[in-house]
């Protein structure tokens, strides 16, 4: 007999066939779907004693610091979850997304079992068992930073970034000549550390 059976979003999707349970985790989210942020606005209010009247601006311009530094880094910094399916090669496969903050699952499609048995290695997969050699395999996972897990130097290279942002609209807003916004190369060496890696 065969059917579909709805559970809880943490456990998944449950498929019947027979006597044997396919496990198909869905994404993890809340009730808003409101990821964690690894960095929040309160924090650096409180980090630099931000202005209480200058609020509106100050997040306008926090938004679109993270929003800078992610495109150069190519990802986003928020822990994520996703879902992909990718083909065992060399006893081996690499994810999409960097900086895995849990495996959840992984499927093998061939056998519509869990694998059980893998070691993480960055974006890298490494299988134990030979017998998943070319077989395709469903990985649901959670990738990006924490408030925990989020690196020290990236979150000092963002204030940075920031203040000067938050600097130039000054200057805009005064009307003074612009001299081109230009990165300074510390931050430039720590987002080079952190960028996404080209497979």
């Amino acid at each position: 007999m065969q059917g579909w059976s709805s559970t809880t979003p943490r456990s998944g999707l449950v498929l019947l066939l027979t006597e044997r349970r396919l496990y198909l985790p869905l994404p993890r989210f809340s009730m808003n779907d409101v990821y964690m942020k690894p960095f929040t606005f309160e924090e650096l209010q409180k980090l630099l004693e931000l202005n209480a009247n200058e609020i509106d601006t100050d997040i306008l311009i926090f938004n679109a610091t993270l929003t800078h530094i992610e495109k150069l880094l190519g990802y986003s910094l928020e822990d994520k979850n996703y879902n992909e399916s990718q083909t065992v090669k060399d006893c081996m496969v690499y994810t999409d997304h960097e900086h895995i903050s849990e495996m959840i699952n992984i499927i093998d499609m061939t056998t519509k079992m869990s694998v059980p048995n893998f070691v993480i290695d960055g974006q890298q997969i490494l299988f134990i068992d030979p017998k998943l050699e070319d077989h395709v395999v469903f990985l649901n996972y959670n990738a990006g930073f924490t408030e925990d897990t989020l690196p020290a130097d990236l979150k000092e290279a963002i204030i940075k970034l920031f203040l000067l942002k938050k600097a130039e609209f000054i200057k805009q807003i005064n009307n003074e000549p612009e001299e081109g916004f230009e990165i300074p190369a510390d931050i430039k060496s720590v987002i080079y550390i952190y960028r996404r890696k080209c497979l």
